[in-house]
């Protein structure tokens, strides 16, 4: 990993569920198969957040961008928003959790059935040693072993409170427009969370110079000023609060 350099991070996430129609047509051609398949998976919501790495540590924030069936009618639209702003962004590197085996799936496929061309974050290599655009980090930290890490696990160890992972992985009914708001602030708060994870991941790599409490705290205070009405508004505040207290205790101790 080359540590000299300034990094530019596009975090994504996305929502999808089951399609009836795609999982009924699947159990016809596949009437043995019990279980549904993440072909059967349409794209319900998605979100982005833009980070900066300078080659000394300083982070920097960009725009938060997010889309749902709900404000941009079906899930072709939503998916078309998303590429869009990747290719807008095709010199930055996309960082996902979980994003190989199942975003990376479900956007290819929705490529597929709409016609879409995937931005170049998605595409297969064509060539051997070409520069990876697209990190999925729990891939990276699996490396060659065989445990799998969720998210929520890796955040609470580097110190996300509990408040701001529980029910993460509840299903969200989309019945109400508010259902929707707290779907797409779900997929929102996971770009953040990835892009707190990096950082310690990035320290842990031997990054020089970046330092988790300050560059998290400008994190979530960007994050903040762009949705200041995100459901998980007063946690994100309370999380940062602790981390200014935490950084001016160690200050007085030292």
């Amino acid at each position: 990993m080359d540590n000299d350099r300034s990094l530019a991070y596009t975090f994504i996430d996305t929502e999808s569920r089951w399609e009836p129609e795609l999982v009924a047509a699947n159990r016809k051609i596949h009437p043995d198969c019990q279980h549904t398949r993440i072909g059967s998976r349409i794209i319900t919501a998605a979100a982005l957040f833009d980070v900066d790495i300078s080659r000394d540590g300083i982070v920097s924030c960009g725009p938060v961008k997010s889309w749902s069936h709900h404000t941009n009618g079906t899930d072709r639209a939503v998916v078309k928003a998303l590429f869009d702003n990747l290719f807008e962004r095709q010199g930055r590197t996309l960082v996902t959790w979980g994003g190989v085996p199942v975003d990376q799936q479900v956007l290819t496929l929705s490529a597929m059935e709409y016609g879409l061309t995937l931005p170049p974050q998605l595409r297969e290599p064509v060539v051997g040693n070409r520069q990876r655009l697209h990190v999925d980090l729990s891939l990276a930290m699996k490396s060659g072993g065989k445990t799998w890490h969720h998210l929520s696990e890796v955040a609470y160890r580097i110190g996300v409170p509990l408040e701001l992972l529980r029910d993460k992985a509840r299903f969200f009914r989309t019945r109400t427009p508010a259902d929707w708001h707290e779907l797409l602030g779900h997929c929102e708060l996971d770009t953040l969370i990835t892009a707190i994870v990096m950082l310690a991941w990035r320290i842990a790599q031997g990054a020089p110079g970046l330092r988790f409490e300050p560059a998290a705290i400008g994190m979530v205070g960007a994050f903040i000023r762009q949705r200041p009405t995100h459901p998980m508004a007063a946690e994100l505040k309370a999380f940062s609060a602790n981390l200014e207290r935490w950084i001016g205790e160690n200050q007085k101790a030292a």
